[in-house]
């Protein structure tokens, strides 16, 4: 368990948030730190993987195009309604 002193305007808003959206000030606070959490990791994964970046891109056209491709070949291979 933690506790954390909030200034009094931030702790007006998050007991305005909290009222507003039918929960507790606890499940807000909750809440809202474990979203920064995932924020944060999601950021240090981007990070990671920008590392080994090598500049390489596939145009939007062509990942369309092979979609596409591939979803026309499995409608082939499915039987036929009867």
């Amino acid at each position: 368990m933690i506790t954390v002193k909030l200034p009094q305007e931030a702790e007006k808003l998050l007991a305005d948030m909290a009222r507003a959206s039918g929960r507790t000030i606890d499940q807000v606070a909750v809440e809202a730190i474990l979203e920064t959490i995932e924020d944060w990791q999601d950021a240090r994964i981007a990070q990671e993987r920008l590392k080994d970046d090598d500049g390489a891109r596939i145009p939007l056209e062509e990942v369309i195009r092979k979609l596409e491709l591939r979803e026309a070949a499995e409608r082939r291979k499915k039987p036929a309604a009867e």
